[in-house]
């Protein structure tokens, strides 16, 4: 039996450097230019249609609980209350992390943070996790996210329908971080910078936690931890029922979203809980798109991709099935077929830069009407890559080809205002002068002039030779 090593400090994760598979280039679909900026496109009202229907139910169903409290009917308000509050959290704070739920940023981040306490996840923390687990999806020692280990451990996994599983280990990493000491699993992925914000959080959440059990006492009764704590071990039976259909049996230590994630077709109910996050493929393939885009998104890479799953069901036949033929073969992985429609990935288009139009520290990258209104191109030359915008206001800009985060070109992100939000992990840098404007991207970039003459952009690059 193959032994293997999960933990982001063991042999697993030096060896995932090594071989190349650490913050690696991802398989892409391709999608037309015209279609992809449609769907980058960010609406507020669908999320916030969704956020408060969302809340409503969540409300409505806590007050039920307290107005039939003392009768047996209180049980099935609070069955809706505790799978909202437990699981189904799990999906707004998935897709605010992103910061895609929203146009508006303040949005995102206020959904994030209540979710994020829902959900039982140390808000900086998790930012931080999920973006390592975007970066190296199903990447052993590398991805902190990796929900269902090989050979499988059937009490851990049973154990996740109870809370128990993932409140356990966050409960122990919380009480780490109180007294001021960052848990080592979490220092892999988490910036220094970022560990005073995390234990302010883990203090924050504790105080919550022993105002909510003062406050039971207090009132002698048990409605206060009813709703908030126990929702966490009560209410999380229908994260696992989503979450495993995303990952769970599928190849490990592989560079294509379609070999280790699945797409899985399910009912207007589900995917309002879940956030459409049932079509994961294309979510990891294109995290910047927002949730209810995905749905299009899906129909354009369709014929690229392997068979989605019918409903849950199938998909968790398939996940039993394997997880049992792990048990005495964890080489053994559920296979996902690349249907022959599939076409090779987009190339996008480089300007390969030309020392003949190099003259007195200057470029020449091409004629303006080349750089369409409110996109990014690259530019290659000397064995340096570069990033040009131009915005929709029509001012042009140019920076550092590659995030400073993740191994993604920025000239593939998209230009929000006067930023660029690399299509990796959503982190975003000023344009004017390349500083960090949001996480996880925390280093800055280069900037470099631009100047327009006679209809044509020259890049500044003083140093080559």
């Amino acid at each position: 039996m193959t032994e293997r090593d999960y933990s982001l400090t063991g042999t697993e994760s030096a060896s995932a450097v090594r071989n190349g598979l650490a913050n690696a280039r991802w398989y892409q679909s391709p999608v037309p230019e015209a279609d992809m900026e449609e769907l980058l496109r960010r609406r507020n009202a669908p999320a916030v249609r969704d956020t408060l229907i969302w809340f409503a139910l969540l409300f409505l169903s806590g007050f039920a609980v307290y107005w039939f409290w003392g009768s047996w009917i209180a049980i099935f308000p609070y069955i809706v209350y505790s799978v909202i509050y437990g699981s189904s959290s799990d999906s707004r704070w998935h897709e605010s992390s992103h910061g895609t739920a929203f146009k508006t940023d303040w949005m995102n981040n206020v959904l994030y943070e209540i979710s994020s306490f829902m959900v039982f996840r140390q808000s900086t923390a998790w930012k931080w996790s999920h973006a390592r687990h975007h970066s190296d999806t199903i990447i052993r020692g590398r991805d902190p996210e990796i929900s269902v280990k090989t050979p499988p451990d059937w009490t851990g996994l049973l154990l996740t329908f109870v809370g128990y599983s993932a409140v356990i280990p966050e409960a122990r990493k919380l009480f780490r971080h109180v007294v001021g000491k960052i848990d080592s699993q979490v220092a892999t992925y988490v910036p220094v910078s970022e560990q005073k914000k995390i234990f302010a959080t883990a203090r924050i959440y504790l105080a919550i936690y022993l105002a909510v059990i003062a406050a039971s006492v207090y009132f002698h009764s048990w409605l206060p931890v009813l709703y908030i704590g126990l929702p966490n071990f009560l209410g999380a039976w229908l994260m696992p029922v989503y979450g495993f259909t995303q990952h769970a049996g599928l190849q490990e230590n592989v560079l294509d979203h379609r070999l280790n994630s699945r797409t899985v077709y399910m009912n207007r109910l589900n995917r309002f809980l879940y956030w459409n996050m049932n079509y994961h493929v294309e979510h990891h393939m294109f995290p910047m798109v927002p949730y209810y885009n995905l749905p299009k998104l899906h129909q354009l890479i369709l014929r690229d991709c392997p068979k989605p799953y019918p409903g849950i069901v199938a998909a968790f036949r398939e996940i039993f099935e394997t997880l049992k033929i792990q048990q005495t073969n964890p080489d053994y992985f559920a296979t996902r077929k690349i249907p022959r429609t599939a076409r090779p990935s987009a190339n996008p288009q480089i300007i390969q830069g030309d020392a003949t139009r190099y003259s007195a520290g200057w470029l020449e990258a091409g004629f303006v009407e080349e750089f369409p209104l409110g996109r990014a191109r690259r530019l290659d030359f000397a064995g340096k890559t570069y990033a040009i915008y131009r915005t929709g206001t029509d001012e042009f800009y140019a920076t550092d080809g590659n995030c400073s985060h993740g191994n993604a070109h920025l000239s593939d992100g998209l230009i929000v205002d006067n930023m660029i939000e690399c299509s990796k992990h959503n982190g975003r840098f000023c344009l004017a002068d390349g500083s960090p404007c949001r996480k996880p991207v925390t280093v800055a970039i280069e900037t470099y002039n631009v100047q327009i003459r006679a209809e044509k952009i020259w890049l500044e690059i003083p140093s080559y030779k």
